[in-house]
């Protein structure tokens, strides 16, 4: 449940910064306040209990094994700055089901077997209805023009809507691409945390998080450098946020790591716990319909005069939640 909550509602602290905060600046925080998180944990919780200690776990893993877990970090960190970036565009409401349900289609097509063909098939048509119908409700959203806009001389308003468009479209895309490394960065992860001689969860998220701040120095230049929305920007920009901006930057990172934490814990619990294994892989990829949520009533990102596309997205968050329980109950068998 805390992996539930987590994940689902770490995108706030970036809607919290502002439309002036650029993500790539909200992510050099994120990136830090997730290796933060991970190092208090490691520390603490992580010496506790009848396991073997975290640093314990990185001697008995060796260095293939964390090799492997940096290695995801880098691939997972690469799609979550492409999502913040498609969130900065289509809001969260929108690009997390279209970053959630291409990850998922891929992590099924990865893991077909006798015991779950069924399952697995039925999740991936859902999903895919899932894509289509959140595309078609952010260019539904993009049809309701702004009253100030409806009164404009013609040549704005013929240009608002392809501005408005072309924006969409863009935000679509790089949503779709968010999802290919989530839906790839698991079996690497897997290979170096799970197993009596693997990281285990502390040693496991503090290397991964070495591969997120990794890939946000590697990718997050070139980001702010090739902008996806506006110009290019300086690195000194960062020091130009207000501290509340920055704060909120280390607390989504914090929030999120706190969530993939406890995600990795309740995925190493043994068997004899309450939550079976498909629960344990579909409660925290359930916090996709939480921000969904989040999005919708919080942010208002589908206002109520667009009532086509509210239906939509609604029916979106209906058949992505069908698609997630088929799709998680396939990839746990």
């Amino acid at each position: 449940m805390l992996a539930f909550l987590c994940l689902g509602f770490w995108p706030n602290t970036f809607k919290r910064t502002g439309a002036q905060w650029r993500f790539e600046l909200f992510y050099f925080d994120f990136a830090i306040g997730a290796i933060l998180l991970a190092l208090v944990a490691a520390f603490t919780f992580g010496t506790f209990g009848s396991e073997m200690a975290f640093d314990d776990r990185m001697l008995v893993a060796g260095r293939s094994a964390q090799v492997w877990v940096v290695a995801a970090g880098f691939l997972f960190n690469l799609g979550n700055m492409l999502l913040v970036a498609a969130m900065s565009l289509l809001g969260v409401s929108a690009a997390l089901p279209l970053s959630a349900g291409l990850a998922l289609i891929i992590a099924s097509l990865l893991n077909f077997r006798a015991g779950n063909i069924v399952f697995l098939i039925s999740g991936i048509v859902l999903l895919l209805v899932t894509l289509v119908l959140d595309g078609a409700a952010c260019h539904l959203r993009d049809l309701g023009l702004p009253a100030a806009i409806k009164g404009a001389p013609k040549p704005i308003a013929k240009a608002a809507p392809k501005t408005k468009t072309r924006r969409t479209t863009k935000g679509i895309v790089i949503a779709l691409l968010s999802g290919i490394p989530f839906g790839l960065f698991y079996p690497l992860f897997a290979k170096g945390e799970a197993g009596d001689f693997g990281l285990g969860p502390y040693a496991g998220i503090l290397l991964f998080c070495v591969g997120v701040i990794i890939s946000t120095i590697i990718f997050n230049f070139y980001f702010m450098n090739i902008a996806i929305e506006g110009g290019p920007i300086p690195f000194n920009a960062y020091f130009r946020g207000r501290a509340s901006q920055h704060f909120l930057g280390f607390a989504g990172g914090a929030i999120w790591a706190a969530g993939v934490l406890a995600a990795a814990i309740g995925s190493a619990a043994p068997s004899r716990v309450e939550l079976s294994a498909p629960l344990r892989l579909i409660v925290p990829l359930a916090s996709v319909l939480l921000a969904l949520l989040c999005g919708l009533w919080i942010w208002k990102e589908f206002p109520a005069k667009s009532k086509n596309a509210r239906v939509c997205i609604g029916v979106t968050a209906v058949i992505f939640g069908c698609g997630l329980a088929l799709a998680g109950t396939g990839l746990a068998r």
